[in-house]
């Protein structure tokens, strides 16, 4: 490989609007400026094109807008690289019970029981988990502790819990609180997390257990990862979109492009500060069940008055919205604010 071409590639680390401007002259300069013989570039060269073309990459023109705009970019980014690093994460989780499973595990809590009725449910918050539940007034919670642990499960201690239940007096036939005894265990097993709650009066007892999975500890640092990927990836898409969008041959084009980008940040900023949010939860979580980021995305409403598909839909509108804005704004921009600076120091 020449000189020549060993130089091109090493301008690489410069995007490409920057190599079209002045490519040539860069290459041109550091040929002239070699030593009589030399076969590849220096070290100090091969460095400094390189520090320089990323620099270069990360730089943005000196308009207002267009930093206010990379700012809400860079959230974007940042909220959906923690979502795809959560849902990195849940991978490494292990599956929820099948139905038959379930049943199995709310009667061998329950110490057996009747009236068996089970549930799936997804949360925009955590972990999706699976409930079984029966009446067993017969109910003791030592005994179920025992049984699971014979059967290989890691139980925990009995908690107290408050609870108070309400029954019609025959004779007056007014309402009548009923004593009731309320108690709760976890269980661990094959990455699995069971909670065992029982509520149990002198003639009827709901025990109900909960099944979700366990943390493998992978949440935190694939959620922090992918933040640092999206705030990357936000601050670079927003700085390559700004010069494609500055470098448009005219004012037409730029408003429609412009709009469009627009329209697209308002749409994603909302699902992406549901992740921030959410990444906060898994931050500061505490408890057993596993707080995820990209459970916002559930079809669950993330707040009172929003829709359960609500953010599911900015965020693939959002998208559709920012493709569009980046085919209008196509190749054909040049660096409207590279224009001053010296080619060989980016």
């Amino acid at each position: 490989m020449t000189l020549e071409n060993q130089y091109r590639r090493l301008l690489l680390a410069y995007p490409g609007r920057y190599r079209r401007a002045h490519g040539a002259e860069i290459v041109t300069t550091l040929l002239e400026m070699a030593g009589d013989g030399q076969t590849r570039p220096t070290r100090s060269d091969a460095w400094h094109l390189f520090v320089s073309g990323v620099r270069q990459r990360f730089r943005l023109p000196a308009r207002p807008l267009v930093w206010v705009a990379a700012a809400l970019i860079l959230l974007i980014g940042g909220g959906f690289g923690s979502a795809a690093g959560s849902w990195a994460a849940e991978q490494t989780f292990a599956a929820l019970p099948g139905d038959t499973t379930l049943m199995a595990l709310t009667h061998q809590a329950a110490g057996g029981g009747s009236q068996y009725g089970s549930a799936r449910s997804s949360s925009p918050w955590w972990t999706p988990t699976v409930t079984g539940v029966v009446d067993n007034p017969g109910w003791d919670p030592e005994a179920a502790r025992q049984t699971l642990a014979a059967d290989g499960w890691r139980v925990g201690a009995i908690r107290d819990l408050d609870g108070a239940a309400y029954d019609t007096d025959p004779a007056t036939g007014a309402m009548v609180e009923v004593p009731m005894r309320g108690t709760q265990f976890d269980t661990v097993r094959d990455g699995l997390l069971m909670r065992v709650t029982g509520y149990v009066t002198a003639g009827r007892g709901t025990i109900s257990v909960m099944v979700s999975p366990a943390d493998t500890g992978a949440m935190r640092p694939l959620t922090l990862a992918g933040v640092l990927l999206g705030l990357t990836a936000g601050w670079l898409l927003a700085a390559a979109g700004a010069y494609r969008l500055l470098g448009q041959p005219g004012p037409a084009r730029r408003r429609v492009a412009a709009v469009l980008a627009g329209l697209a940040i308002v749409a994603l900023i909302v699902p992406a500060f549901a992740f921030w949010v959410n990444l906060m939860r898994v931050l500061g979580a505490s408890g057993d069940v596993v707080q995820t980021v990209h459970s916002a995305l559930n079809r669950s409403p993330y707040w009172s008055y929003s829709t359960p598909w609500m953010l599911v839909q900015l965020t693939v509108g959002g998208a559709v919205l920012a493709g569009v804005a980046w085919l209008v704004m196509g190749r054909r921009g040049r660096s409207a604010a590279a224009v001053d600076q010296i080619p060989t120091t980016g």
